[in-house]
């Protein structure tokens, strides 16, 4: 029997005759493959296809979901591998064990960092919206940490007795606070605002805004009223003036 298959290689596509005939030592049936030559004309290009993730990405996916229903000691690599649709195996082709997943999949995510320095580093505007540009980032660090609880309480325990996670985790504060305190000082530089010691601030700052991160992950709620609070003590520590002085001089 013959038949003829179009193969798509590069975005190109490719006609081949297929022959199918038995193999008279095997027994078995096999395909004997003649090109034909290249598809011209309309639609010979192959559509873009969002490419697969890589069964480590995958692997790393499942633990995060399995975390909002088990914490660390109830799991093990079977169950993410499972949760992967992965076989048993495949586990151990990029992870040796469920420590080292755990602190892989908590090490990528490096959100609320890459957020503040992406915010705080574009050019200034006026008060209100320096304010506005603090709150919203705010907004996310909140979402970020209610969308998953259970990597941030396994990210916050294991920051206490795996090495990797504590040296990650101070060199993240320490690039937090930098970014704070060069933002103060632009904003002092401009007439935004005033504090006495940018770096004394700073460093409250990034403390204040781990421990809203982890409240958000342990409690899973965070009111409006505790957001709008925690707003009034970050705008406060970064120098802003208060709103009312800012209508009386206006």
């Amino acid at each position: 029997m013959a038949y003829e298959v179009i193969k798509r290689v590069g975005g190109r596509a490719y006609r081949y005759r297929v022959e199918s005939y038995r193999d008279p030592e095997t027994r078995r049936v096999r395909g004997k493959w003649t090109y034909l030559g290249r598809v011209e004309g309309e639609g010979t290009l192959s559509p873009e296809r969002q490419a697969r993730p890589s069964s480590r990405s995958r692997l790393l996916d499942a633990l995060e979901r399995l975390l909002e229903s088990y914490d660390t000691t109830s799991l093990s690599t079977g169950m993410v591998a499972h949760e992967a649709g992965l076989a048993y195996g495949t586990f151990y082709r990029y992870f040796k064990d469920l420590d080292h997943i755990v602190r892989e999949a908590m090490l990528r995510h490096d959100a609320t960092s890459t957020r503040l320095r992406e915010a705080l580093a574009v050019n200034l505007g006026d008060v209100e919206a320096e304010r506005d540009k603090v709150v919203a980032w705010l907004e996310e660090v909140v979402a970020a940490a209610q969308a998953k609880p259970g990597l941030v309480r396994a990210w916050h325990i294991a920051s206490n007795v795996d090495a990797a996670v504590v040296a990650e985790r101070q060199a993240r504060f320490d690039r937090d606070v930098a970014s704070f305190v060069d933002y103060m000082k632009r904003l002092q530089g401009a007439g935004l605002g005033s504090v006495s010691s940018p770096q004394f601030n700073a460093y409250a700052l990034v403390a204040l805004i781990t421990a809203i991160v982890r409240e958000c992950a342990v409690e899973k709620t965070f009111t409006d009223d505790k957001f709008t609070g925690i707003v009034d003590v970050v705008t406060d520590l970064m120098g802003f003036p208060p709103r009312a002085a800012q209508v009386l001089i206006a």
